[in-house]
């Protein structure tokens, strides 16, 4: 099962993710990691899904940054449980948003995947070659 502690991060990323938590609870906006680091098998397990197995599409990768420890997805909370709805929430000015959450990575130099040509809101990486 793939990680969900950023302690098995590389250090780089390990340092933006507290600067990012710490920005976030600064902004109010509650949120929990749900993966960090994966294997190449579980990897291969999320890209099959909706391809060769049953199930919703996932990813759109086999080679993901998760597998180097250079990623990581988060979920935004509201009252202690995960919005998975990607989009603000019209009915509740309050609820946090994944595209604020989305700048608060980019300004600690993170990228956010909500930028990627099919976006991926829950997911902060580095950027470049490991080492």
């Amino acid at each position: 099962m793939a990680s969900r502690t950023i302690d098995v991060c590389i250090p780089e990323l390990q340092e933006r993710f507290a600067a990012f938590a710490v920005k976030m609870a600064e902004t109010g906006i509650p949120f929990m990691l749900t993966c960090t680091k994966r294997t190449q098998e579980e990897q291969n397990d999320l890209y099959a899904r909706g391809r060769t197995k049953p199930g919703a599409k996932v990813t759109w990768t086999r080679k993901s940054k998760h597998i180097e420890g250079r990623a990581f997805d988060i979920a935004i909370l509201r009252d202690g449980q995960p919005v998975w709805d990607m989009k603000a929430d019209v009915n509740h000015d309050a609820v946090p948003d994944y595209e604020q959450a989305g700048v608060i990575g980019e300004s600690v130099g993170l990228g956010w995947g909500g930028r990627f040509k099919n976006p991926d809101r829950p997911h902060f990486e580095l950027s470049g070659k490991v080492g």
